[in-house]
């Protein structure tokens, strides 16, 4: 079965097609073809998009099922800070503080998941914050269910980029930048650091300032690209030393055309860095040209063939949200499981094992019990299935009647003191013939 990745990028949509390992197909859609004209003001974005997107479908003949969405940073918020190590159950409460610092509008705004590395030796976690508002999220989503498109994840593009950098063989030991760029499109340049390949920086490039200002043919205005490229290099740079001192790039992985592999070599060579240019031809095959936007989508595509280290993943973040906090996707869950009878014995075993175990070192206590429950006194007028209300009732009865015994003693001795002070004053002869109380006691 073949794998499809989707670039929704700033100026393009890019659709490529991989079996296994190797590109099959692969198709861009310019975002101008997908605007709203003068006379097509009452046609929706969306629907024209559909409509582009299931007319590439049938021409190309893409069969997929399946999809994993890549997304430019303009339409994400990507964040990475430093916290003090907390417990588990407080760390989302810490994380949610900490990124209303770097977002313009409310947290609720937003669908988004982090990932935290935990430094040990220092007593801190790194956080990996994504997020994308929900209107937006919702709307790749949307795109895709009229696709009859299963969703993958949904990503973004500079971790698809980590899969290609792997599939060209390039190592993740250690702390090492990428730099992927094509000075012939209006796509975004990506610039990103990861340590052991965990993202601890990201910086997206825009060097045009609108659609249509790049002309191909002019070889001034590459040469003023090049020239904007390396001081936007050298800005990425100065931002990262200053927030990660102590974590040097050891090299950079530049991802881009051969035109410009030896302007940026002496480039690099000049700074005293040292840098690898990713053979592109090796990763999308000798036919292919290069383009970053299909290196992006090719990233995506071969979502499984290559795990990343990054677990970020957004449309599990909505889905989890639209069910509420402790709703649990069990299809999503049992996605991929196989049955295997050697396991489903071993563990049918191990728990008969655990409850038979369990249940002998229970026999003595219930024995031990039943013995105690034998000897204890029967009382008749109570049972044992009697609520808390009846032997309430039956307690208040049994203390009215002894508050009444306890009155009738306390009276009955009461007359007794001043009864016998009579007969001791009364001479001999004398007969008590009448006697009466005054008090009612």
């Amino acid at each position: 079965m073949n794998s499809l990745g989707i670039y929704f990028g700033t100026s393009t949509i890019c659709l490529v097609e991989s079996k296994g390992r190797k590109l099959v197909n692969n198709v861009i859609i310019p975002q101008a073809n997908i605007s709203v004209g003068d006379f097509e003001e009452k046609v929706p974005v969306d629907i024209k998009m559909i409509a582009l997107l299931k007319d590439a479908f049938r021409t190309y003949r893409i069969n997929s099922n399946a999809a994993t969405i890549c997304l430019s940073g303009q339409d994400l918020i990507i964040r990475t800070f430093e916290i003090p190590a907390l417990p588990q159950n407080e760390l989302r409460s810490a994380i949610n503080f900490e990124v209303k610092k770097y977002i313009p509008f409310k947290l609720e705004e937003l669908v988004y998941d982090f990932q935290v590395e935990s430094n040990k030796k220092n007593k801190t976690s790194m956080v990996l914050f994504v997020g994308a508002k929900k209107e937006v999220l919702d709307g790749y989503i949307s795109v895709s269910n009229q696709l009859n498109l299963k969703i993958n994840a949904i990503e973004y593009s500079a971790f698809s980029l980590q899969r290609f950098l792997r599939l060209s063989g390039a190592q993740e030991a250690g702390v090492l930048a990428c730099l992927c760029f094509d000075l012939d499109n209006e796509d975004e340049i990506n610039f990103m650091v990861f340590k052991n390949g965990f993202p601890l920086f990201t910086r997206d490039i825009i060097l045009t300032a609108g659609p249509g200002v790049l002309e191909k043919n002019n070889a001034g205005d590459l040469m003023d690209r090049q020239e904007k490229l390396k001081n936007e290099i050298r800005v990425s740079q100065e931002y990262y030393r200053r927030k990660f001192p102590e974590d040097e790039i050891k090299k950079f992985f530049i991802i881009s055309g051969k035109e410009t592999n030896e302007d940026l070599g002496a480039f690099f060579a000049e700074a005293g860095q040292a840098v690898k240019f990713v053979d592109s031809s090796k990763v999308l095959g000798q036919g292919a040209a290069y383009s970053s936007i299909i290196a992006k989508s090719f990233g995506a595509a071969i979502f499984k063939e290559f795990p990343l280290k990054v677990k970020v993943d957004l449309l599990a973040s909505r889905l989890k949200e639209e069910k509420g906090a402790g709703g649990v996707d069990i299809s999503t869950l049992l996605q991929g499981f196989k049955l295997d009878l050697k396991v489903v014995f071993l563990g049918i075993l191990i728990c008969v094992a655990t409850f038979g175990y369990g249940f002998l070192k229970m026999q003595p206590a219930q024995e031990e019990i039943s013995k105690i429950i034998a000897k204890r006194p029967k009382v008749t007028t109570v049972s044992a299935d009697d609520s808390y209300e009846t032997l309430s009732g039956m307690d208040k009865k049994f203390k009215n009647k002894l508050d009444s015994l306890d009155k009738l003693i306390k009276n009955q001795f009461y007359a007794t003191y001043p009864l016998d002070i009579i007969p001791r004053a009364l001479p001999k002869g004398v007969w008590l013939t009448n006697f009466s109380l005054s008090k009612k006691e």
